[in-house]
């Protein structure tokens, strides 16, 4: 079960502090290695979801801290040139090729149906409430949703740690780009042959 909090203490030096839980006055330790999101530096003040772990003297620690408001860092301007640009990309070859223009639109309905639904996932997990399954996921950036789950996972800092997520997530994105490929170098056979 996550728990909501403010940071109330931080020693920058030391790379640990104490949170304090949003429903009560107690306050439990936290180190810099459990926070999620390591590229910001804690500050006092910050508010947090986390989750407690106790320890085998009997105290609690908080582990898996979560900023609850992330700002938008310097990784966002690249992956929003990536995502707007690929779905941009097949826009263009759609005009210059016989691809379907009606695949970047496609793409782009996808892509928002995908962040939405990493969005409701990752409040999802905070509140330890249904899942939306990781194949549900994958198939929809497959299918051309990716670039929004790509903004998605940087915005929110969701599904960027699990090593097999990650590596199905870029196969898909692969996958995806390959199949685009595909269809825009043979898509006169394709078109004819259907």
């Amino acid at each position: 079960m996550r728990h909501n909090g403010v940071l109330v203490k931080w020693n920058e030096d030391k790379g640990f502090g104490f949170v304090q839980m949003a429903s009560s006055q107690q306050q439990t330790f936290a180190h810099i290695k459990e926070f999620e999101n390591r590229r910001r530096k804690p500050k006092v003040g910050d508010e947090v979801t986390f989750k407690l772990q106790q320890q085998p003297d009997g105290k609690c620690r908080a582990t898996g801290v979560a900023y609850v408001r992330e700002s938008i860092d310097w990784l966002m301007f690249p992956i929003l040139m990536i995502a707007f640009g690929y779905i941009g990309g097949v826009g263009y070859a759609s005009l210059m090729t016989n691809l379907p223009v009606e695949v970047s639109w496609a793409f782009a309905l996808l892509s928002a149906v995908t962040y939405l639904l990493y969005a409701l996932d990752k409040r999802a997990a905070q509140q330890s409430n249904q899942r939306t399954p990781e194949k549900v996921l994958h198939w929809l950036s497959v299918l051309g949703g990716w670039p929004g789950a790509l903004i998605a996972q940087q915005q929110f800092r969701h599904k960027t740690r699990k090593t097999s997520f990650r590596v199905g997530f870029y196969f898909t994105v692969l996958l995806n780009i390959a199949a685009v490929m595909y269809f825009i170098v043979y898509a006169d056979q394709f078109w004819r042959w259907l």
